[in-house]
């Protein structure tokens, strides 16, 4: 259960100062825009804040920071001492990634994950939201009187975009519809924003994509697609950890496809399991039992190098199709 409400919320906020904001690790446009919209917030507000992201920022998303990259925490001025911390679209301990050992000192959670673990002091976490830029534009709208500014508007708008696939996702309510309006009424320029999301792509990235399409397997009568990307495969393709970011949408939209799962060797040797779902199976109980989670369309899990192949055969067998 909530234990605060947006109201209390502005109320936390308005009598701190001194904010660390957290993004999740392998940062999202949600992610990204929740965090530094709060962030440009709060300083209008007059307070001290900065984001903090334990992992560098996708090239494919730096028109959302002005082109810049790193936000870790020791980025952030020598004389700033944090005083309150707040996470944005962190659904566990874990997703804080090298920064979970400060799991224990967040102030306040903002999240939509259903698979939300908690481990803030106040938190509110709404799957009903589309985004957790939904949550955030509530906060935001209510500190800010409604005058929210074009750049936050931008933010925002871009998080609901692309959590929502370009308001394509069955996660798109009347009130994210609604609330993109509003942005839309405060300069986000949606349209470039969504060129920026859908459309502009690196030559790595475009790699990276034709290398799973040219590997992707299907399982149970194409009903299931699945493509494993290690750390061999981007050395040999000249691809990146980054340029993987859309692979699991690239395979999705194969026609029969209502499951994608696609497997990412990770730096240490781990593997990232992501999963897409465009049917009544929720994908984040599944991946739950690899203490994973998510949403019921989207969610993801992380497993050893040894364990990798039987766990994406259990999460084959798991979706209960039929050959």
């Amino acid at each position: 259960m909530n234990n605060i409400t947006v109201h209390g919320i502005c109320k936390h906020l308005l009598r701190n100062d001194h904010f660390l904001v957290f993004t999740h690790e392998n940062p999202d446009a949600d992610t990204i825009g929740s965090c530094f919209a709060l962030v440009y917030t709060l300083r209008l507000l007059g307070k001290k804040a900065y984001p903090a992201c334990c992992d560098r920022i996708p090239a494919s998303l730096t028109f959302m920071t002005d082109g810049e990259r790193e936000f870790h925490i020791e980025n952030a001025p020598a004389d700033f001492i944090p005083a309150y911390y707040i996470s944005v679209d962190v659904a566990s301990r874990a997703q804080l990634g090298s920064y979970r050992h400060l799991a224990d000192k967040i102030n306040l959670s903002l999240d939509h994950h259903a698979t939300h673990e908690i481990f803030a002091e106040l938190h509110l976490t709404d799957p009903r939201s589309a985004a957790c830029a939904e949550i955030v534009y509530h906060v935001i709208n209510r500190l800010l009187s409604g005058e929210i500014t074009q750049k936050i508007a931008c933010l925002l708008y871009a998080a609901l975009a692309a959590d929502t696939g370009g308001f394509r996702y069955a996660n798109t309510t009347p009130v994210t519809h609604k609330i993109a309006a509003k942005l839309i009424e405060k300069g986000a320029s949606h349209a470039e924003i969504c060129r920026n999301l859908f459309e502009c792509k690196t030559k790595t990235a475009l790699a990276a994509e034709a290398f799973a399409m040219a590997n992707v397997s299907y399982f149970c009568g194409g009903k299931i697609s699945y493509i494993k990307i290690t750390r061999a495969d981007k050395t040999a393709c000249g691809f990146e950890d980054e340029d993987t970011y859309d692979v699991i949408n690239v395979i999705r939209r194969v026609d029969g496809v209502k499951v994608a799962i696609f497997a990412r060797e990770k730096d240490d040797g781990s593997y990232k399991i992501s999963t897409r779902s465009a049917c009544e199976i929720d994908v984040s109980k599944i991946c739950a039992i690899f203490g994973g989670g998510g949403h019921a369309g989207a969610a993801g899990c992380s497993v050893t190098p040894e364990t990798v192949d039987a766990a994406v055969e259990r999460i084959i067998k798991e979706c209960g199709f039929h050959e």
